[in-house]
Formats: structure tokens, sequence, C-alpha cells
């Protein structure tokens, strides 16, 4: 793979200078973060979490081929190795928080939502502020701000029961009642120990079979419970997650067709040039060609 051509692998402390030393969370101005950052323009993925909170300005934000519109009030979450970009017009206003899954696992509680880093895999790429909440979300920012830029003893803490309650109240949204929505513990820890199952098995995995032997249930059932917490079959997901894998590296990288295929454990590169067609509605080829000419 040619490194100059593949996304940018950034961290916390890479992907800007910080100005306090806070091991796995730093938190920024909107507009010094991206100030003289043209890096950040470009398709990049880094290794940690990030809330995105607009008060003013303009643009799109590219997470992972969608596009979304850079509103005020709309709120982004973006998770580890998701592969995104800015396109930034006029001043802007707001904040950037990032921090890390240790970080995050500083405070446990015993509420399902917030108690550990799975929760953030149930939220959403963003979500829109209701114009009567924007005050409230306003001062959860800066109070992070605050408590940031003083460093006192319990900072770390104070700022870690501050990213739970953004967790919470994004819970509140719209966007979340479905999730807010789970019958039982039970049916959300199953859900919660597939989606590791998957993110850990994904490239030698393909059948909701293999995942529910791992779990000591049946497929029918694995599939009935993933789709009534989430929305979504167990199949659809595990094939979701093989096809986004396979546009990241078809896009974003330099690797052949047949190596993208064995990279995700395909040993025939016809079988991932079907199993891709029948997902996206095109060749690897030919999606490879559309993203380059985008």
């Amino acid at each position: 793979m040619s490194k100059d051509k593949a996304p940018k692998n950034y961290t916390i402390n890479t992907i800007r200078e910080s100005t306090r030393d806070f091991d796995g969370f730093t938190i920024y101005e909107f507009e010094t973060f991206l100030k003289d950052a043209e890096h950040l323009s470009k398709s990049h993925r880094h290794n940690f979490y990030t809330f995105i909170f607009p008060l003013k300005g303009q643009g799109t934000h590219v997470i992972d081929f969608e596009e979304y519109e850079l509103d005020v009030g709309r709120l982004f979450f973006i998770n580890y190795d998701q592969i995104h970009s800015w396109n930034i017009k006029g001043e802007l206003k707001g904040y950037v928080i990032l921090f890390s899954r240790t970080f995050y696992n500083l405070i446990f509680t015993g509420n399902e939502f917030i108690k550990s880093d799975s929760a953030l895999d149930n939220l959403p790429s963003y979500i829109d502020i209701a114009p009567e909440e924007m005050g409230s979300w306003t001062v959860l920012f800066e109070s992070i701000y605050y408590e940031f830029l003083k460093g006192e003893e319990f900072s770390n803490e104070i700022i870690c029961l501050f990213l739970k309650a953004c967790v919470l109240k994004i819970q509140q949204s719209p966007e979340q009642s479905n999730y807010r929505n789970i019958k039982t513990d039970h049916k959300n820890a199953l859900v919660q120990e597939f989606k590791l199952l998957l993110s850990q098995h994904y490239k030698e995995m393909k059948l909701t079979k293999d995942y529910s032997k791992m779990l000591s249930i049946t497929p029918n059932y694995l599939n009935a419970v993933v789709k009534e917490v989430l929305g979504k079959a167990a199949g659809t997901l595990i094939k979701n997650r093989v096809v986004l894998e396979a546009k990241r590296l078809l896009a974003h990288s330099d690797l052949s067709v047949r190596q993208v295929s064995l990279e995700l454990g395909f040993s025939d590169n016809s079988h991932f040039g079907k199993y891709f067609r029948n997902e996206v509605g095109m060749t690897p080829v030919d999606f490879r060609l559309l993203s380059k000419s985008n």
C-alpha cells in the first residue's frame, strides 16, 4: 500500500498539538482546531472518539462515504476508525472534543446506556438539537471546556461524567428512540456481545450461524434479537461491516482488488466481486473508479 495515498491515522496527540496534558482527552474551540489544519480537509481516520458541536459556520462533513451538512446545532459523533473529511466555508465557532475509550471508562456506572464505551457503538453519526435544547447543550460543552482549562484535581473525573451526560442527552433524542425502547437488559447485552464479536471477526466470519454458535444461540434468534434492538438483522449488519471495510480499502488505498479480497478473508476473488456487487450494485473496480472521480 502506498503510504502517501492511504488515509492518515491520527492519535489525540498527533492530530493537533494540545496546550494541556490530559491523558486520553482534549477539547478545542472549533476555530482553533481547524486553524492551519489543511490536513483535516483530506480523508483521515483516528483512534479516538470525537464530538463536534457547531455554533456557527457552514460546510459539509463526509463520514464513511456519507456527506452531511455542517449545520448549527447538528451534533456529530465520530467513532474509532471511521474515515472522514471536512469542507468548511466561512468562520466557525463551537467545540471539538477528542477522547479515548480509556478516558470514557475512567468512571463506571451501572446505567446500561453509559456504563462503558460499548454504549458509544449505538450512537448515530449526528443528531439535530432542538432550538429549546441548545442552551443546555451549550452550557454542557462550556462546562467541559472550563474544567479542562482548570486542570485541577478530579477534573478528569468531572469531565468523564460530563461526557456520559452527553451520551445520555443523545439517548433522549428522536434519533435514538428505537434504541431506548429495548425490552430487556439480556437482549441488549446479547446485541453488545454480538457487535463486539463482529468488530473482531468480520474478516473471517461472514455468516450469522458463525456468530450464533459463539453466543450459544440459534441463528434465527440472533437475527430476531438484533433486529428488535437495532432495526436490522444480524446478517445485514455482518454484510454492512464487510462492505464498509471493502469500500474504505478500495477508495483510500492502493491495494489491488485481489489484495482487498484477501485482506477481507475471501479466498476467491470472484466470490468477493459477487458479494460486493450484490450489496453495492456495482463491481469493486467500478466503485474504485467512481470514488476516485469524486
